[in-house]
């Protein structure tokens, strides 16, 4: 309760969505799972940070609460949440949203357990995707400054992705790149950057047309379906810029190793708190491992080794006598 009010008051000063991901760990070693999201409904319900869906092994319930107020606006809440606990790792893959994935694992001892958490989110790699806009990481929606080296980059690495694919011929190869940079030089030369704004398969086609007649059959449809792939994740890169995410973890048994943030000792939980200039250019990767002592066992192998230990001594004894 403590975090939700904090991702309120984090919200209100920002604008932002905040994440919060809560995992708990049973004694079985599997685990339940809690997405909780705050911001604007537009933005809970974009795909740059997707809460999971039902697949084919497990069952998601998600629900969507209007949390606005008289004094605030549009402050919407998303919880989804695992309907039964798991013991399979988790695994996220979609290029359009973070990428990322849960892992939980139990290794049990005569006398102790061991029990592992790790998650690990991939890197954005936003300074080789985009090397030419690493000034333009924090900028304003609105800017449009980035226009040109981000379309660029998605026109040059789509026939990269196409020539791999399909087999492109160096000839038509380089007769692409010059008829690029030459509607890009134009742009430029014209400052019409705002007519690089709508869509990139549009803008690519359009500064391709003195050329379409040189191209292969299915060229445009199946570039189409490249370039749209590639401009999803990059909105995904630049929508993240105004989320933050904090993982709770709850560990049975004593934490022995960990890399979180903080500990809250009244529960046990572990906290992760990281943002996008966190995964923007490095993965971010999450670790714990607890230990939980049988007791019990401990003590009766004490006993049964003392019971051994006067045994052998009486034995001792009995031989001197």
């Amino acid at each position: 309760m403590t975090y939700k009010i904090v991702f309120v008051a984090l919200f209100l000063l920002t604008g932002c969505v905040e994440n919060l991901i809560n995992i708990s760990i049973l004694n079985d070693g599997s685990y339940v799972v809690k997405y909780t999201s705050i911001g604007n409904k537009s933005d809970l319900i974009d795909i740059d940070f997707k809460h999971p869906e039902n697949d084919n092994t497990l069952e998601w319930i998600t629900s969507l609460i209007n949390n606005t107020d008289s004094e605030n606006e549009n402050i919407w809440e998303k919880e989804t949440i695992l309907s039964s606990p798991t013991k399979q790792k988790l695994v996220f893959t979609n290029s359009s949203s973070l990428q990322y994935d849960i892992d939980v694992r139990k290794k049990s001892f005569f006398l102790w357990t061991n029990y592992y958490f790790s998650s690990n989110f991939k890197n954005l790699e936003i300074d080789k995707k985009y090397p030419e806009i690493g000034q333009y990481l924090n900028i304003d929606q609105e800017d449009i400054d980035w226009m040109i080296p981000v379309k660029r980059y998605i026109f040059l690495k789509s026939i990269e992705i196409y020539s791999e694919k399909y087999t492109l011929d160096q000839l038509t190869v380089e007769r692409l790149d010059n008829q690029l940079n030459t509607y890009i030089s134009y742009i430029e030369e014209k400052k019409l950057e705002k007519d690089l704004s709508i869509n990139a398969s549009t803008v690519f086609f359009d500064a391709i047309m003195p050329i379409e007649n040189q191209l292969p059959s299915r060229f445009i449809s199946e570039m189409t379906m490249i370039i749209n792939k590639l401009e999803k994740e990059f909105e995904k890169n630049t929508s993240l810029m105004s989320d933050n995410f904090t993982f709770s973890v709850i560990i049975p048994g004593n934490v022995k190793d960990s890399n979180a943030n903080n500990e809250i000792s009244d529960n046990g939980s572990l906290y992760w708190e990281f943002d996008y200039n966190d995964i923007a250019t490095n993965s971010f990767n999450m670790y714990a491992h607890s230990v939980v002592i049988n007791k019990l066992l401990v003590q009766l192998s004490l006993l049964i080794f003392l019971l051994f230990f006067i045994k052998v001594l009486w034995k001792n004894k009995q031989k001197k006598e």
